[in-house]
């Protein structure tokens, strides 16, 4: 599994914490609030579903990630390939059970 993560604000100005996390060829994004170190061992990530803006910021983070050699190309490609709307986010153990 591989992890991401990266601030940003909400529409009401707070600022939050994404996660997206890579497995088994899918996608799962979570957002935490952002909090002082003493509370975040309390706090509970909630699953977000993705919007395009936030496959924009993934995308972005990937690409400065992949210029430095830290993520493989196959990931950034994959990201653009669903904003382009060549390729969906699905999980596929579940797509091959039904």
């Amino acid at each position: 599994m591989e992890t991401f993560s990266w601030q940003s604000r909400t529409d009401e100005g707070e600022k939050v914490i994404y996660e997206a996390a890579y497995f088994g060829g899918w996608w799962q994004l979570s957002c935490t609030p952002k909090m002082p170190r003493s509370c975040r061992d309390t706090a509970e990530p909630q699953p977000v579903d993705f919007s395009p803006e936030i496959w924009r910021e993934l995308l972005d983070l990937l690409k400065r990630k992949y210029s430095r050699r830290r993520v493989a190309w196959k990931l950034v490609q994959q990201v653009q390939n669903i904003l382009d709307g060549t390729a969906v986010n699905e999980r596929r153990d579940l797509r091959n059970h039904e």
